[in-house]
This record gives structure tokens, C-alpha cells and sequence, in this order.
């Protein structure tokens, strides 16, 4: 009965409709967490906790009302803090946006901002990574976070970053690195705790990828820079790398 309810569900339902309505679920969900223990930096409220995430549960993960998760809240407070890019004009590419994020940047008066995603329902615009439909030179700021593990051919997806990015543009790439694996492995038919597939699992040789895709290659921990306090207050978690990758070795326009 309730399997029949939810195929119903989604065939009145369009996606984009369907997830506007979980993050209400989120929002509403919030209100039973309010406390002064923890802050989400995306959405400015303070949460007794944040909940846990994942089919292997992590805790402290989640954010009560927004819904994002550790790498969401390193990817922005490191855009908000150690960055430009909510001052100057800079035309940006978000592919797989987050819900949240995006609801931000697209308010932005000095982004000229897409979202892409292969699914029409999850972002502004369609697009392949593996063959971006935008002219060479094009972008400012590429961010790209826990998407290449998804790409079926990482290396034409890393050339076509290269080649939609403006000589001084950067483009922020996030992943999950699996530490017990010093190569990335390739395979298809795998699924993360997520029950995404997966056509890779990034090693700690993740780094020599960009660099072989034309990148100079910075690796930033936010949680080392901010320190263990602002780690559990905003829960940031100790694993999520920023890897800001650059077509040569220095940005002018965007400024970090």
C-alpha cells in the first residue's frame, strides 16, 4: 500500500516539486531542534545538535532545517570567509547544486550564477559535465563538489572544466577520498552510503587527477584553519577537503 502511494506520489508530482517539498518538511523540522549548541552557517539558526546522516550513520551530519550537510557548510563558509565571491562580479557554473546553496547564490546581485545538472529538475540548466554547452573561457568560478566520483569519464570532464574556465577563473572541487585507498579505483555498478552510484572511489592520489587534467592544484582544509571549536559549532566535520584548482598558478580574479 505505501509503495503504491509513493509511486502516485511521484508520477502527480513532478522531482523539483517533490524536493521543494521535503526541505518544507526540513524547515518545519527545524523548529523542534532550536537551541543555541550548534549553528548552521547556511541558514543562520542555532540547533541543540545537528542529526545524524547516511546509511552508516554520521552523526552530527545534518542540519535540522536546511538540510546540509558538512561539506555544504565547508564549501560556503569557505566562499563567505576566505574568498570574493559574495563582493565582485563573477560568472559561475554550480554543477549538481545543492538546495540550499543555490537558493543563496541565485540572489546574489553580483553572481551571474548557473546551476547544471544531467537532471533538468535538479538545477537551472541541463548540462553534461562530460561536455559543458557553454563557449571556452567563459566562467569565473567552476564549483564542483562530490560530483566527478558520479562522472562515468572523469578525464573529459576535468578537460571540459579546463576549457569553460577563463585562464584566471578557479574551479573548486570537492570529493569524498576514501583514506584506506592510495589509487583511486575505477568500476562501475558501486553505490556510496548515499545509495548514489558511483563509477569511482578517489584515493589519496586524488590530487595527481587534476593536476593530469591541466590544473595547478591547492589543497584547503577548512577545518585546520577554523580549529576544533568552530568544527563542532558549525559541524564541519575533519574530512572535507577543498581542492581549488587554477589554469595557472595564480587567480586575478578571484581573490583568495
Amino acid at each position: 500500500m505505501l509503495k503504491h502511494i509513493k509511486k502516485i506520489y511521484k508520477t502527480i508530482l513532478t522531482e523539483k516539486t517533490r524536493i521543494k517539498l521535503h526541505y518544507i518538511k526540513f524547515y518545519i523540522r527545524g523548529y523542534f531542534y532550536s537551541g543555541s549548541k550548534v549553528t548552521c552557517v547556511c541558514c543562520n539558526k542555532s540547533f541543540t545538535k545537528f542529526l545524524p546522516h547516511g546509511n552508516v550513520k554520521r552523526q552530527n551530519a545534518v542540519c535540522p532545517s536546511c538540510n546540509t550537510l558538512e561539506r555544504n557548510r565547508v564549501l560556503f563558509l569557505y566562499l563567505r570567509d576566505k574568498t570574493n565571491f559574495f563582493h565582485d562580479q563573477l560568472t559561475v557554473l554550480h554543477f549538481a547544486p545543492e538546495y540550499r546553496l543555490e537558493k543563496i547564490f541565485r540572489k546574489m546581485k553580483n553572481l551571474n550564477y548557473t546551476s547544471g545538472d544531467i537532471n533538468p529538475d535538479l538545477a537551472m540548466q541541463q548540462v553534461d559535465i562530460q561536455s559543458i554547452g557553454f563557449p571556452d573561457n567563459h566562467f569565473d568560478v567552476i564549483i564542483c563538489s562530490h560530483v566527478l566520483g558520479h562522472v562515468p569519464d572523469e578525464a573529459k570532464a576535468l578537460s571540459e572544466l579546463r576549457r569553460v574556465l577563463k585562464p584566471e577563473g578557479s574551479a573548486i572541487i570537492m570529493t569524498k577520498i576514501y583514506e584506506d585507498i592510495q589509487s583511486t579505483f575505477e568500476a562501475s555498478g558501486m553505490y556510496n552510503a548515499e545509495d548514489q552510484e558511483i563509477f569511482r572511489k578517489h584515493g589519496k592520489d586524488f590530487p595527481e587527477s587534476l593536476k593530469e587534467g591541466g590544473f595547478d592544484v591547492s589543497i584547503i582544509d577548512v577545518a585546520k584553519d577554523v580549529g576544533n571549536v568552530a568544527v563542532v559549532k558549525y559541524g564541519l566535520g575533519e574530512k572535507e577537503l577543498i581542492y581549488l584548482c587554477k589554469r595557472k598558478a595564480e587567480s586575478k580574479k578571484f581573490k583568495v
